[in-house]
């Protein structure tokens, strides 16, 4: 088990509050994750330096949006969220992160559409966001079951920090 640092208990905190904010309101609040980078950002002169917080900061940047962009399976305050992450851990954590979030995010995704009768919008769905994404505007918006993904980017942190999976380095 790795040796816990300040850094982690502050992003725990942060994690908690937004799984609170996304099961109850369905948002994670601006207030909450650009207050997390800022203070990530800070912290990161003492710990890992400040270019690596802002390297996990654009990383985790890079590698969200594409979700978001192309159909919704992610959200701009779930993004935003792995940003202030990225602001603590840097961009070899923040990689692993993210793509645990990804990994994670379909199963968790399909069992919520499927409990909630949903299933079935899925490729519709996906197939006109993606084409929206595309510049493609004369395709209508689908309509969206919002899954809060909160979650996910907590097991996706957790894995990240106490597992060795998918660690190159």
């Amino acid at each position: 088990m790795p040796t816990l640092n300040p850094g982690d208990f502050a992003v725990f905190a942060v994690l908690a509050a937004a799984t609170v904010t996304d099961l109850k309101w369905m948002r994670v609040p601006n207030k909450l994750t650009f207050g997390a980078m800022a203070l990530g950002i800070g912290y990161s002169f003492v710990a890992i330096g400040p270019l690596a917080s802002v390297l996990g900061i654009l990383l985790a940047f890079a590698l969200m949006f594409p979700g978001w962009k192309l159909g919704g399976a992610v959200r701009a305050g779930d993004a935003k969220l792995l940003m202030a992450v990225g602001a603590f851990f840097g961009p070899l954590e923040i990689l692993r992160a993210c793509l645990f979030t990804y990994i994670l995010n379909l199963p968790f995704g399909l069992v919520v559409l499927a409990v909630k009768g949903r299933l079935g919008n899925v490729v519709p769905a996906v197939r006109a966001g993606v084409q929206r994404g595309l510049g493609n505007t004369s395709v209508p918006e689908p309509t969206l079951t919002v899954v809060p993904m909160v979650p996910v980017v907590v097991g996706a942190v957790l894995m990240t920090r106490f597992t060795g999976v998918l660690k190159w380095w």
